[in-house]
């Protein structure tokens, strides 16, 4: 599941799990869309997304260690 919310192929080397992470955290940060003055609901869906991504870096990487 994890691999599906980063976009990834199973069996991603590690570089590529960051760049992915990294590329998704500047993409999805809340504090860019509260810059661009979207709407708090939108904020609030990027929070959640933000979130979500977090989790899943985390345990790919715990599995990657």
């Amino acid at each position: 599941m994890s691999i599906l919310i980063l976009g990834l192929a199973p069996g991603a080397p590690p570089e590529q799990v960051r760049r992915r992470y990294r590329d998704l955290v500047r993409e999805h940060h809340p504090d860019r869309h509260i810059a661009a003055g979207v709407p708090e609901e939108m904020v609030e869906l990027a929070t959640r997304r933000l979130q979500k991504i977090n989790e899943a870096y985390d345990r790919i990487m715990e599995v990657a260690a």
